[in-house]
Parts: structure tokens; sequence; C-alpha cells
């Protein structure tokens, strides 16, 4: 803990007794109200009660059962309304009532319907499924479109998008969720147990302490509650916090790219495309062929409808009407011009993130991506995260990310942004070997003249092709 959160909370711990002495000794009857040093005294007396292992671990048990029901019950249905808008609407009334309805009315209805040792668990459940199913159902609305759709352009499943995406962005509202809902079900399950009177759990102890008017150690199993609360909400705080990674370790051997072997021509055909928002068209009837042989340039001013073109090419789009089609390439890599990194991942991981899932040798992905790490001047940034680079920099590992998947078609938006014109030199004339080695079909939208006179305008095969937008 740190040391600005240690001491104000070492002082409240210390008013707290301070306050409960002097209560004690303006009561002036011990037997009711016990002194500081009898209460600290009755909490180390349990520990030495024969059954206090076996009371304790057995609250807990139907704590913890309590919650794996709710937490199982509330993921399932939340994760199927946050997809279906018909389950969502269909689940929010049952919600509404169960998060309204006081839980002492589950109690007394329930006292008539389970044994004393289910009834706490039934009530831990009914108390956190409504918490943990809303905060479930938040996080994962709240999921960033721009995340899932770069996941989409590089060809994750629906459940990879989910696992890599999905669940890290809610992970810190789940857990929020996690914490509260816990906090409510650990005080309902000593309820349960008060009422139901269950053979060994808190509650029946603290209930059992109050018909003998033993006030000390109902306030010393109170007190045995609330710290295995706050030990359990500790456990949630260290898992939340935990970075759930590729740990790709910096490459220490070089990656040496190989030419391509393959004589097949890839090519995109773009067959009489009209595509249009809010009955605006941005194309109309818009036909061309794009190929391996060529790197086609999208040329034209902002909003004329050049990322709209590479989106309806990666499918992140559809036509309104004509078709297109692709010969002899399904792979696809994309460098967005708002670059789209996943902040929980560093440098490192953001590039893995295309190629990990892929059957390759981890030696030869830790190659390749200190490799491109190395010729886009980003080694001494390998394990940064996103919000700690410049905005060149966070170019440069979605074009970085864009090449280590080694796709058929490469599409660039933009992808010299932010860069000065002496790097944007040097990137330039990566790309240009890269491109000429990869050989894949190269779709660049710019509305600059930046590969007209460079290297790659020279490599013997291929052509550099102005495609202007209007």
């Amino acid at each position: 803990m740190k040391k600005t959160k240690l001491i104000p909370t070492l002082l409240a711990i210390f008013f707290i007794a301070i306050l409960w002495q002097l209560i004690s000794w303006q009561i002036g009857f011990p037997t009711l109200f016990p002194s500081l040093v009898d209460l600290v005294k009755q909490v180390f007396a349990l520990f030495t009660v024969e059954n206090f292992i076996l009371t304790v671990s057995t609250t807990i048990l139907r704590g913890a059962l309590g919650f794996a029901f709710a937490f199982v019950f509330a993921f399932l249905l939340a994760t199927i309304a946050t997809f279906s808008i018909f389950w969502r609407n269909f689940f929010h009334p049952i919600i509404v009532i169960a998060r309204s309805i006081p839980v002492i009315s589950f109690v007394l209805i329930a006292i008539l319907w389970f044994s004393p040792p289910y009834l706490p668990v039934f009530i831990a459940v009914i108390t956190m499924f409504p918490i943990l199913y809303q905060n479930i159902l938040t996080g994962l609305e709240q999921t960033d479109i721009m995340w899932i759709e770069m996941a989409k352009a590089f060809g994750k499943s629906p459940y990879q998008r989910f696992v890599s995406i999905y669940l890290p962005a809610a992970k810190s509202i789940i857990f929020d969720g996690i914490s509260t809902a816990m906090g409510f079900g650990w005080r309902a399950i000593i309820i349960g147990e008060v009422l139901a009177q269950p053979l060994h759990g808190i509650g029946t102890s603290m209930k059992q302490a109050q018909a003998f008017i033993n006030v000390s150690e109902l306030i010393a199993w109170t007190v045995i509650a609330v710290g295995v609360s706050y030990l359990f909400e500790g456990i949630v705080r260290m898992i939340k916090n935990f970075h759930f990674g590729f740990s790709f370790p910096v490459p220490a051997f070089y990656f040496h790219p190989t030419t391509s072997k393959t004589t097949h021509i890839k090519i995109i055909k773009l067959q009489n495309i009209d595509k249009s928002f809010n009955d605006k068209f941005i194309l109309n009837s818009f036909s061309n062929e794009l190929e391996n042989r060529m790197v086609s340039l999208l040329k034209g001013p902002s909003g004329i409808g050049k990322t709209t073109l590479l989106r309806l090419i990666s499918k992140l789009e559809k036509p309104d009407a004509g078709q297109i089609t692709f010969t002899s390439c399904s792979t696809l890599a994309y460098s967005f011009q708002d670059i789209r990194l996943l902040p929980w991942l560093n440098v490192t991981e953001n590039i893995a993130y295309v190629v990990h899932a892929k059957p390759l040798l981890k030696q030869e992905t830790n190659n390749l991506i200190g490799y491109l790490l190395k010729e886009l001047e980003l080694t001494e940034e390998a394990y940064k995260y996103p919000h700690e680079l410049s905005g060149g920099q966070q170019q440069r590992v979605g074009l970085a990310r864009a090449l280590a998947a080694r796709s058929e078609i490469l599409l660039l938006d933009e992808p010299l942004n932010g860069l000065d014109n002496a790097l944007k030199s040097r990137v330039i004339d990566f790309l240009s070997e890269w491109i000429a080695i990869y050989k894949p079909v190269v779709v660049w939208a710019t509305h600059e003249n930046v590969m007209l006179n460079s290297p790659l305008a020279h490599k013997e095969g291929i052509k550099i092709r102005v495609i202007e937008i209007k």
C-alpha cells in the first residue's frame, strides 16, 4: 500500500479505536459495551475455540458457492444481453425486480424453502446476481468499437475478440462489480446464518453469543467477519491489477525477411461500388482492379472516401451496391489512421497480438517483432504502453502490427502521420524493401506524394499507381 493511502487508513483505525474506548468509558458497563482491551482479548480468544477454523471456513465456503453461482449466471446472461437487444430487453425487468425486492423478503420466503445450510447460499446468490449482471453488462457494452474493428480486420474470430478485447476492456468495471457484490453478499451470508441457524457458521456463532448476552464475543465475531471481508477484497484487488499480457521477451536474435516465392498474382476487383452515409454518396459506381504487382495510392482530399474504400476492402463496411472479389488473397492487415492500440498491452504485446495465435515458432515471432521494432526505431519503447508514446510512435507501432501479420493484403491509412520528414523518409525506405520482399496487395490512402520518388518506385516488377478518389 502506498504511503499516501497507508497513513489515512492507519489514522482512521486509530480514530475508531479511540472513539470506541471513550464510549466504553462513558457507558461504564463492560458486559454490554466492552472496552477495547477486552474486545481485543476476545478476538484472540476466538482463535483458540475448538471449532473456530470449521466455523469460519464453512461460512467462507457458503460465500464462495453463492458468489460462484451468481457470477456464472450473471456472466452468461450479461454476455447474451450484450450481443442481443431482444434478450437485453427480456432480462431487464427481471433484473429490476430482483434488485428492488428487499433482501428480508427473500430471506423470509427462503426460510420456508431451504434447509438451514443452503439458505445463506440462496440469499447470497439473490443479493449478488443483479449487481454482477449490471456491471458485467455495462463493462462489455462500453468496449470501444474501434478495438473490435481492429481485431476483425486482422481476422480474429468472435471468440478471440471476446477473450482478447471485450474481457480486458471490461475488466475494471467487472471487478468493481465483484467487489461491491461480495460486500453485499458477505453480509447476506451472515444474515442468512443468523436466521437459519445452520450447525456451523459465523452467523450461527453470533446468534449464540447474542442469546447468552455475550456482547464481547458477539462483537469479536463481527470483527472476524469484517476481517475476512477485507481479505477477499484485497484478493479481488490483486487479481484486478494483475497484467494479462503475452509476455514476449525482447528478441535476442535477428530476423531475416524471406523473399516470397509465390508466382500467384493477387488481385482485388471492385465492381460498381456504391457507398453512402446519411444519403450522401461517398463512392458512386466505383470500379478498379488492385494487384500485388503495384502499390495503389489512393489520393484525394480528406472526407472524399479513401478510408471508406479501405473499410470496404477489409469488410468492416458493406457496399450498398456492387461487388468486391479477392483472387489468391485472403489474409489482411490494416494500419489504421486512428491507430487503435490496445491500452492494456505494451508495444511488444500490441504487435504480437496479430501473430501470437498463428502457428509460428515462438523464437521466430520474437525475432520478427524485434526486427520491426529496430527498423521502425521503436526498440527503446518495446515495453512502454500506448499512453506513454507520442502520436508518431503510436503510428509506427500500428504500422509494425500490420507488417507483423505478413498478410496478402496490406491496407495503409495515412501510416506516416506524426512523423518528421527525416523519419518519414527512413520509414518509406524500409516499407519499400518490405513490400518488395513479401509482395502483398498494397492499398495506401494518403494526401501526399510520399511514394512517387521512393526506392519502391524503382524496384523491379513493382509499380506505383495513383488512384484519384473523386
